[in-house]
């Protein structure tokens, strides 16, 4: 038997804005005594209660889906360089008027060609081109970011060295879409990391993929403080001006 067949109406008022109304009552086809099911609400509360359980979900989905893109960028960005307003230490309006080429830099485009931002300690570059890279990040769909300081290039290098995972770890620098080395210059390298970076730009400028820098150092002195052997030295501060626009910053 059918379960419109055992639908039954009776009066009944409704727990949500008790006002009467006409509820839909079944009963079960082997004992009429039996209820299977009452209505509580008239339909005009379901409606209503159904609009603020769809809300609410809604709410709950952008909340969930705000803290993940937050805890997404937290992995990307250190907090020092973090907006006020994303859990960090940048006042955007004080870089906009310490860096007047910031929109320069925001408006590059994430294409084949990198960027390097040159300038003096303090000039604001690093906290820039993280501004740069949080527009990559809200592209969608979302591109993959790496962002490494000099140091942790080289302590990354060279672990992956010690573990046999050297592969991996350069393969997934080479293949990212977007690949920030900040300070570069900075510290000493090992002769092996160095060749790690030479290895790593020119993997990238073949296949057409970007390398963002900022340095304190002009082209010379920063090929000159990796180290390197005049004949990869050469070569790599070619391939670095072919492929990376540049932007001086002054302190």
């Amino acid at each position: 038997m059918d379960t419109q067949d055992e639908m039954h109406k009776a009066p009944a008022t409704c727990e949500s804005c008790r006002v009467g109304f006409m509820a839909a009552v079944v009963f079960s086809p082997f004992d009429a005594a039996k209820e299977l099911f009452r209505q509580r609400r008239c339909s005009l509360c379901i409606e209503t209660h159904n609009r603020n359980a769809a809300a609410e979900s809604e709410l709950h989905r952008q909340s969930f889906n705000s803290n993940k893109t937050r805890s997404d960028w937290e992995l990307i960005c250190p907090a020092e360089f973090r907006l006020f307003s994303e859990g960090g230490n940048t006042d955007l309006p004080r870089l906009a008027m310490d860096v007047p080429k910031l929109p320069t830099i925001t408006m590059h485009p994430l294409g084949n060609r990198g960027l390097i931002i040159r300038g003096g300690t303090g000039a604001g570059k690093t906290r820039s081109m993280y501004r740069l890279f949080r527009v990559y990040f809200d592209k969608v769909p979302r591109p993959r970011l790496i962002a490494l300081s000099s140091g942790q290039f080289d302590r990354q290098a060279r672990d992956a060295a010690g573990t046999f995972t050297l592969s991996q770890w350069f393969d997934r620098l080479a293949k990212c879409d977007a690949l920030f080395i900040d300070d570069i210059g900075k510290g000493k390298w090992t002769p092996a990391t160095a060749s790690q970076f030479w290895e790593l730009v020119d993997e990238r400028t073949k296949n057409r993929k970007p390398i963002f820098l900022t340095t304190n150092l002009n082209g010379e002195t920063l090929v000159a403080s990796l180290g390197l052997d005049r004949d990869i030295a050469e070569p790599l501060l070619r391939r670095i001006r072919e492929n990376c626009d540049v932007v001086v910053l002054n302190k």
